[in-house]
């Protein structure tokens, strides 16, 4: 099936509410990490950046079933 422009936004918007979600509930845990990372080196800056995409995954998926994860396509 192909998907229609507004059926791709629609998509895409679920997904970026779910990451907004998630960084929501770990802000207390990243806030002073995040306010630090202007301060970083570029690598540093790449590793916490990294780091902070993992907790948001792992945020996410915390909430999921393994009956949801095993329905996604």
């Amino acid at each position: 099936m192909v998907m229609t422009r507004d059926q791709a936004i629609n998509r895409w918007k679920d997904v970026v509410s779910t990451v907004f979600w998630a960084e929501e509930s770990i802000s207390a845990e990243w806030d002073a990490r995040l306010k630090a990372a202007p301060n970083m080196t570029h690598e540093e800056q790449m590793k916490f950046a990294d780091d902070y995409c993992e907790a948001i995954a792992t945020e996410i998926v915390s909430s999921t079933t393994d009956e949801q994860l095993a329905a996604i396509e």
